[in-house]
C-alpha cells in the first residue's frame, strides 16, 4: 500500500485493502482502519514491528471491519499508531511518524495517528482508530478533522487489540460530521436515534487555561450551538473534571490495565520500545504493585467521579471544552513540551474516559491559515448521535469552518 502522491506515511507497511459489499448505507464511501483492529490472515503491527514478529495473524476478521464491508465502504488500507497505541503524540509508531497534511508542521497527534493522517489528506472519507485517553481526539483536533468518540461500549471491541480495557473505545474521524453519524449507524445499531435539541453549557474555568486563540473560537462554537438549539449559553465551572488530581487517579487506573494486558510481553520486549513509552510502562509495572487496598480505593474513587460528572452532564447537555490548551503537537519542541503537551491533554481527555460518556470533536480549521482548534462537546451515555446531529448544523465539513468561526 502506498499513500498516492501525498507521500504522507499513514499506512503500514504490510498494508492491504479489501473492497466493499457494494451496496449498503456506506456504498462508494472508503475507509481505513488503525493497525489494532483485527483482519484475517493480516499480521498487527500494534505500533511496533516487534509486536508483529511475536504475534500470529488473526484467524478472524473484526466484526467492526465486517460491518463497514457489509455497508459498502471499501478499506482503503491499514494505518500506523503509537507504540502499543500509547502515546498522544504521534511521533513513536513504525517507521517514519505520518505527515500532518493540514500543518506540516505538526505531528498528527496519537495514537490513532495515521487514520487521521489519511482522513485528512483525504485518502479516505473514514477513519477508524481507537480512544483510551484522547487517541481520537487529539489527532482530530491537530489534524482539523471531527470525530466522536462514543460512549464506553456502544461498539463492540471483540477483535481490537486492548490498551487498558475500561476505557479504550473504537471511534471515528472524518471531514463531515453527517458521515461520521451514518458510520456510528453501523457500527452502533443500537445506538439512541433521538434528536431533542441539548443545552449547551460552556466550560468557562477551563478555556480559561487555554491560549486566547482556543479559548475564543470555543465561545464562538458555543455561542453558535446555543443559538442553533434555540436555548440560552450557560457558562459552568468544570475544572474539578480536569484537575491534575483527576489526572493522577485516570493515569493509576489506566497504567494498571495496561500492565494486566501487556505486562509480560513488555517484560521480555520492553527494551526495543521507545524511551518515553518505556518509561511510562515502567511506572504501569511499579502502579499494578501497589497495595490492594489503595487500589480497590482508586477504583471506588473513579465510582464517585463518573456520579458526580454524570450529574453536572444530564442527558440532553452538551459541554464545551477545549481538547487541546495550545496548538500542538509541534514537531520541533523538544521531549519536555512533548510530555507538557500530553498531559495537559491527558487532563482533558479524564471525563470522557473516565466516565465512559461520549465526546465529539468539531474542528475549526482557521480561515487562510493551516491551523486548527478542535472544540471538544461532551454529552452524557448514549447521546452521540444527538452530538453529531448539532456538529451538522453547525458546520458539517470541516474545511469550511474556518470561513464560519476562525
Amino acid at each position: 500500500m502506498t499513500d498516492d502522491l501525498t507521500d504522507i506515511g499513514a499506512f503500514v507497511p504490510n498494508s492491504v485493502a479489501v473492497g466493499g459489499s457494494g451496496q449498503g448505507s456506506l456504498q462508494g464511501r472508503t475507509f481505513v482502519a488503525k493497525d489494532l483492529i483485527s483482519l484475517r490472515g493480516h499480521q498487527s503491527s500494534f505500533g511496533h514491528e516487534r509486536w508483529r514478529s511475536t504475534h500470529a495473524a488473526p484467524s478472524a476478521t473484526s466484526p467492526i471491519l465486517t460491518r463497514m464491508l457489509d455497508a459498502g465502504a471499501d478499506l482503503v488500507g491499514l494505518t500506523k499508531l503509537d507504540q502499543l497505541a500509547y502515546s498522544l503524540i504521534g511521533n513513536v509508531g513504525e517507521g517514519a511518524p505520518p505527515r500532518n497534511a493540514l500543518d506540516d508542521r505538526l505531528f498528527c497527534g496519537g495514537s490513532s495517528s495515521g487514520s487521521a493522517a489519511a482522513v485528512a489528506a483525504e485518502l479516505a472519507d473514514i477513519g477508524l482508530g481507537t480512544d483510551t485517553a484522547g487517541s481520537i481526539r487529539v489527532p482530530a483536533a491537530a489534524c482539523g478533522l471531527h470525530s466522536i468518540r462514543p460512549s464506553h461500549g456502544v461498539i463492540e471491541s471483540d477483535g481490537v487489540i486492548p490498551l487498558a480495557h475500561s476505557f479504550d473505545v473504537v471511534g471515528v474521524f472524518g471531514l463531515r460530521a453527517s458521515i461520521i453519524a451514518d458510520v456510528l449507524k453501523v457500527l452502533a445499531p443500537g445506538a439512541d436515534h433521538t434528536t431533542a435539541p441539548p443545552k449547551v453549557r460552556f466550560a468557562a474555568d477551563v478555556f480559561d487555561e487555554a491560549d486566547a486563540e482556543t479559548a475564543r473560537i470555543g465561545r464562538a462554537v458555543a455561542e453558535a450551538a446555543a443559538d442553533v438549539v434555540g436555548g440560552p449559553l450557560e457558562e459552568i465551572e468544570f475544572g474539578e473534571f480536569t484537575s491534575a488530581v483527576v489526572g493522577d487517579l485516570f493515569a493509576r487506573l489506566q497504567g494498571r490495565e495496561i500492565w494486566s494486558n501487556h505486562g509480560p510481553w513488555v517484560a521480555e520486549h520492553g527494551s526495543s520500545l521507545a524511551e518515553d513509552v518505556r518509561m511510562r510502562l515502567e511506572r504501569c509495572e511499579r502502579l499494578s504493585q501497589d497495595p490492594y487496598r489503595a487500589q480497590q480505593d482508586d477504583r471506588a474513587e473513579r465510582l464517585v467521579y463518573t456520579r458526580s460528572l454524570r450529574v453536572a452532564v444530564e442527558p440532553g447537555t452538551a459541554v464545551v471544552l477545549p481538547v487541546m490548551l495550545r496548538h500542538g503537537p509541534m514537531r520541533d519542541w523538544d521531549d519536555r513540551q512533548l510530555a507538557q503537551f500530553r498531559g495537559e491533554c491527558f487532563r482533558l481527555a479524564a471525563p470522557s474516559s473516565l466516565a465512559g460518556v461520549p465526546q465529539a470533536v468539531f474542528s475549526v480549521r482557521r480561515y487562510g491559515d493551516p491551523r486548527s482548534v478542535g472544540v471538544g462537546l461532551l454529552t452524557a451515555p448514549g447521546d452521540e448521535l444527538r452530538l453529531l446531529d448539532l456538529m451538522t448544523m453547525l458546520g458539517d465539513d470541516a474545511r469550511a469552518t474556518g470561513m464560519v468561526f476562525g
